[in-house]
Parts: structure tokens; sequence; C-alpha cells
């Protein structure tokens, strides 16, 4: 059986995490697997992709996922991918800029990948009391955040994977608060999930079993990358342009499992009620109803 799975693009715990699979070190049982990448969120080319056919797996931002399942796409989930810890994901601010506490972001503009962050919206409110309705948001790619931040066009940047660790070591930058210290004040649970796995219902339906197969065979890529990280480091870095100290840092940021056990249906369920008080998604729904369990 071909199948291709699709990942997001430029993101190196994404890459490392299935890289033996798309060079072949690992394979899937009875199937020939195709890995390729596609442009990170705002785009919704990777969600549009599995939804229409022309992939039948994909990681998708778990705030997607949710949106185009309850408007009916014909995709199922099968497990968390990664969830970020109390690192990994930040506000950061000038170390001597104006922005002290979160609570002085009121007004100001704050850049991310992808324009208005409906979770740093809702944990600004939420966990320090903000009105949200006077923030003001920016889009920049990823790569270009930090250099935002730091030639003042912006007040403050949300950085994540290898770019938060180039936060932390930046001169005269600082981070303000992350995700996921908020989130755990918030609601007591230590981690958010931010990325998920998905698979097209037909795919299930006429292929029993082949959930177990694929997260069986996510989990001994991840494993493999575990083992040979500078490899795959490597690799990325003849791709894309990075840091190795970067990298190498991030990769021990998020917690990939490829799970979805009761605390995961339940953190699940929480953050589905978050991007509904936000108006991210229309109306919340049982999450055991949007998953392959």
């Amino acid at each position: 059986m071909d199948i291709t799975f699709a990942h997001y693009r430029n993101r190196f715990c994404m890459f490392r995490t299935y890289y033996a699979l798309a060079v072949g070190k690992v394979k899937a049982d009875g199937i020939n697997m195709k890995v390729i990448e596609l442009p990170d969120p705002p785009s919704k080319e990777q969600e549009d992709a599995l939804i229409n056919g022309d992939v039948q797996a994909a990681n998708l931002y778990l705030p997607n996922f949710l949106r185009r399942k309850l408007q009916g796409a014909p995709i199922l989930g099968l497990a968390t991918e990664w969830k970020s810890t109390l690192k990994g994901n930040g506000v950061f601010v000038l170390t001597d800029g104006p922005v002290k506490t979160p609570k002085d972001l009121e007004g100001r503009l704050i850049a991310t990948h992808q324009g208005m962050h409906a979770i740093h919206k809702y944990l600004l409110r939420r966990t320090y009391g903000l009105d949200d309705e006077k923030l003001r948001w920016e889009g920049y790619p990823q790569e270009k955040l930090l250099g935002v931040l730091q030639s003042g066009k912006a007040d403050a940047v949300v950085l994540l994977d290898q770019f938060f660790f180039r936060g932390e070591v930046a001169p005269g930058v600082r981070c303000l608060y992350t995700d996921g210290e908020a989130w755990q004040k918030l609601t007591g649970f230590d981690e958010m999930i931010k990325h998920m796995v998905a698979a097209r219902e037909d795919l299930l339906r006429d292929n029993p079993g082949i959930k177990d197969v694929l997260l069986r065979a996510f989990r001994e890529s991840f494993a493999y990358s575990e083992r040979n990280l500078e490899e795959v480091a490597d690799v990325f870095l003849s791709r894309y342009e990075g840091d190795r100290e970067a990298l190498l840092a991030s990769a021990r940021y998020p917690r990939i499992e490829f799970t979805f056990t009761k605390k995961e249906q339940k953190l699940a369920q929480e953050e589905m009620q978050l991007l509904v008080d936000v108006g991210q998604i229309p109306r919340s729904a049982p999450i055991a109803s949007l998953f392959a369990v």
C-alpha cells in the first residue's frame, strides 16, 4: 500500500520526528510511505491536501484540525503528535523595553507567525487579565520574528521550536512568559497539545488496524531521531538555515509520544473550550467523536 504523509516545513521537531520514515531507515509494516513537507499555518495547504485526498495522513495544528473537522471534513484524529511543556513557546520582549509584565502588552503590537494567536490571546486575557481587544497582531515568517523584535517593529513576538532557543540566548531579549507557564497557572495542566496526527476516514475504514501500524511507525521514526539527533540536524541544516545549538536544544522542549490517553482527551477538551471562547471554532463537541479512539 502506498501512503503519503505530510508534515510542516522548516520545523525541526517535526522534521526529526519523521526523518527515518522519509529516508527509509524505518518502514511501516506493509506500507510504502512517502513523507513530504508543506507550508506552516496560516497556510491551509496541508489541511487541504489531507481533506482533498492528495495525502492520506498528516500532522495538523490542533486548532486547525478541530475547525475543519467540525466543518465536516472527512478526517479523524489518531493521536497527539507533540505537546508543549513549560518551554518551547513563549512571548519575548526587549530586556530594556517598556514591557515589564504581561499586563504591559495591552495596546501593543505582538508579532507571530500566524498573526492573531488564539492561544496567547486567551492566556493573556484569562491568566494575566488583559483586555485582549486592545492587543494588536501582525504576521511574519517565524525565522524573521526575532529580528522584528530587535528592530523595534513589534513590542513582542511569539517564538517557538528552535526560534525559542535563539530568543533565549539573544542579547537584549528576554522571555516574558511561556504558554506552558500561563496554561499551568490557569488550568493545572503542565502541557498543551499543539500538534496531532490525522488520517482520512476512508483510509481508516478500508484498512482495519492501520491506525496502530502508523502510530508504531511514527514512534519508531522518532526513536531513531533520539538515537541519531546529530545526524538528523546535519541533514536539516543542509536544507534550511539554522543554528545547530538551537536545533539540538529545541528538540528537547516538546513531549512527543503519539498517544491519546484519558488525560490527553481531557486536555484536548479543555483546549477546545479555549478555542470556542476566543471565537476560533464555532462550538465544542465530545473530543472522542473527532478521534479514532
